[in-house]
Formats: C-alpha cells, structure tokens, sequence
C-alpha cells in the first residue's frame, strides 16, 4: 500500500487500503455465520489471503488511473471502461486461487479439521476481494481519483525532485 502511494499517490493508496479491512470484516463475518473459531489456522489463512486479496482493488485502482489520465472520457465512463477492461483478468485469477485451494477440502484424518479455516477463509477472503473490486474500489475511485494530477503531465525536471525518483537514483547510480 505505501509503494502504491508513492507510485499513484495517496487517494490510491487509501482506495486499496481501505478494501483491506472490509475484505476481512466480510471474511470473519462469514467464519461467525459458518461456526468456526479463530484460531491460529484461521489467522494464518488470512495473513496467507492479504497478498491476494489486495491484488484485485491494486489492478482496478491502477486502471482507473490510467483512464483518467488518458482523459478520453467523462469520469464515470472512464471508470466502466477501465473495470470492463480488467475484468476478465481479475475472475480468472480468482478462480485460479479457488481451483489451488479446492483440494484442501477432502483432506482426511486428523488434518482434515484442522486445515478447513484453511480451505475456507483463503478462497472465501479471495472472493470477496473481487466483489470489493468490482463494486466499492470503482465507486471511491470515481469520487476520490477524478480530480488528481497525472504524472505524465509534468516535465522531466519535475519528476527529478519526487521522492521516488531521489531512491531510484540513489540505487541506480554509482
């Protein structure tokens, strides 16, 4: 989330971080409704799931962002276009996720109860994030993204003083 918010700035960052704590919220309300406890299995599930579920509001938001500063459209047309354009890519890898995740469910023996919060929260965390990229990340992004500036608009000498140009160059140079 910080590096989206010295790549895109601080309104991105907060639309994807903002997506972290209704994706578990969501999650543990569905563990109360199912009857499962949290327990270590099932915060290790959601420490798993935190890499993937942000992934999907990460590619709406960039998206969004990439269409405003295009400029081609009014906003909220800007928006559709966009979310239409990585749909596919989001349920897809959703899906691919549900499909590593399935086997968990017929392990037996001992294992088998103690890795279901597995198998439920890491797919079940995965599809509410997708849900969160198709409904909320696109509507806080047309009302916090449609008046930011786009880098592409500023001269060279301009980006030389942003901060990430300064570790960058820190880096790179000898």
């Amino acid at each position: 989330v910080i590096f989206i918010g010295m790549v895109l700035g601080w309104r991105a960052a907060l639309i994807v971080a903002l997506a972290i704590p209704v994706c578990y919220g969501a999650a543990l309300a569905c563990n109360l409704l199912g009857g499962y406890t949290i327990n270590r299995v099932t915060l290790f599930a959601l420490i798993l799931a935190l890499g993937l579920l942000v992934d999907d509001p990460i590619t709406d938001v960039e998206n969004i962002a990439r269409y405003f500063a295009m400029g081609k459209h009014r906003a909220k047309k800007n928006v559709l276009h966009a979310v239409q354009e990585v749909r596919p890519a989001l349920v897809m890898s959703t899906i691919a996720i549900i499909l590593c995740f399935i086997p968990m469910f017929f392990i037996t023996g001992m294992m088998g109860p103690y890795m279901a919060p597995m198998a439920l929260n890491v797919p079940l965390t995965v599809i509410i994030s997708t849900i969160v990229a198709f409904c909320i990340t696109p509507f806080l992004s047309l009302h916090f993204l449609k008046g930011t500036k786009d880098l592409g608009d500023e001269s060279a000498a301009d980006i030389e003083k942003t901060p990430l140009y300064k570790i960058y160059n820190f880096f790179i140079r000898p």
